[in-house]
């Protein structure tokens, strides 16, 4: 697997190793959109979340890299988003279908989604030169692996793993303050906070498993079901914003 760090490598190597396959995949799936565009967002996506979490995970030893190229990523993911957030609401509703459908619901919600995909396709094609802002992406993606030769992380094993310990450590402390945060309010935005800090401890779990093996794979088998349960929770609670917003 890529998205793991071998403990019997150098740290910035394996790092920017890892950087560099979450550029270049994502790239590949931007140029080719095999699976189609409003998928290859999707996926492209997901790749830029991946590289966040790497650096997360390591910003204590370089935070002005580490903060720069994650705001990197970010604005690239940001500039992709309207699409594929529209895109979220159909699938939200295509679960239901699947899932919990009834006779008496299921034709009210196929005409939901009906509307929802529409929505899609207009936001689709109002949104202004979307083949741009792509080759903006994969161009912000090649800028962002030549930024990799600059670099450089504790490659002893000591002060390696005290850095991988700390960064993991730090988010998981948010994870449970932010968990504590959504219990007493309960508002969608704090669950949504929680749930990024989740998906970035999953992304650390994996990231980690070849160091501590079966620890880490448990991790990440119960931080990933609950990372999914909490964004199936937001993409509900989007949509029903959305439903009070356009009746």
């Amino acid at each position: 697997m890529t998205y793991r760090i071998r403990p019997d490598k150098p740290l910035t190597g394996e790092v920017v190793r890892i950087a560099r396959v979450q550029y270049e995949k994502a790239i590949d799936i931007l140029y080719h959109e095999k699976k189609g565009r409003y998928q290859a967002i999707h996926d492209a996506r997901k790749r830029f979340k991946r590289l966040r979490g790497l650096f997360r995970l390591v910003r204590d030893a370089q935070p002005e890299f580490c903060a720069r190229e994650n705001a990197r990523v970010r604005d690239i993911a940001r500039t992709l988003s309207m699409v594929r957030d529209a895109t979220a609401l159909v699938e939200t509703v295509d679960r239901l279908l699947e899932f919990d459908a009834t006779e008496e619901n299921e034709v009210v919600l196929g005409a939901i989604r009906g509307r929802l995909a529409g929505r899609r396709d207009r936001i689709a094609a109002e949104e202004t030169d979307l083949s741009g802002k792509i080759l903006a992406a994969v161009a912000a993606c090649e800028e962002g692996i030549e930024a990799l030769d600059g670099f450089d992380l504790p490659n002893k094993s000591e002060k390696a793993v005290a850095l991988l310990a700390s960064g993991t450590a730090k988010n998981y402390a948010r994870a449970v303050e932010a968990f504590e945060t959504a219990k007493k309010s309960g508002e969608p935005a704090d669950w949504h906070d929680l749930r990024k800090r989740v998906k970035y401890h999953w992304m650390h779990v994996l990231l980690l498993r070849r160091i501590w093996p079966g620890e880490m794979a448990v991790r990440a088998n119960v931080a990933d079901l609950a990372g999914e349960s909490l964004g199936e929770d937001h993409d509900l609670a989007v949509l029903d914003e959305l439903i009070v917003a356009e009746p």
